[in-house]
């Protein structure tokens, strides 16, 4: 989608948020021939009270836009264990039989490698 948005553009530059490492690092490497920016994402998140479910995000999304970054070409990260956890979890939710997958394929999760229903699928596979 953000290739889409920028692919008639004669000078891109695509700012990403510091804050959801995993996916922020997934959408930098997919984007290799765009200039991406990461910026620190402290403080975009405006509070606007109850009843405005969702706008919160996208206020924090222009407001990231309009920083300067750090130019990145990629960004490695290492799950933490908490996000593993949660993806552990997550794939124990989306189990017919209530089972988690290992921390091995959590990690191929995490890192953009499978989905949860393509590690569920190797963690049958393996058994």
């Amino acid at each position: 989608m953000v290739r889409e948005e920028v692919e008639d553009a004669v000078d891109p530059l695509v700012r990403v948020g510091d804050g959801a490492r995993l996916q922020g690092a997934k959408i930098i490497d997919d984007l290799e021939a765009v200039p991406v920016e990461l910026v620190d994402e402290t403080g975009t998140t405006p509070y606007l009270g109850t009843g405005a479910r969702g706008m919160g995000d996208v206020l924090a999304a222009v407001n990231i836009a309009r920083l300067d970054g750090e130019r990145v070409e990629s960004r490695t990260i290492e799950p933490t264990t908490g996000e593993l956890r949660r993806i552990k979890d997550r794939s124990r939710e989306a189990s017919e039989a209530n089972r988690a997958i290992d921390e091995t394929l959590a990690r191929r999760v995490a890192l953009g490698e499978l989905s949860i229903d393509e590690a569920l699928e190797e963690h049958l596979d393996e058994e």
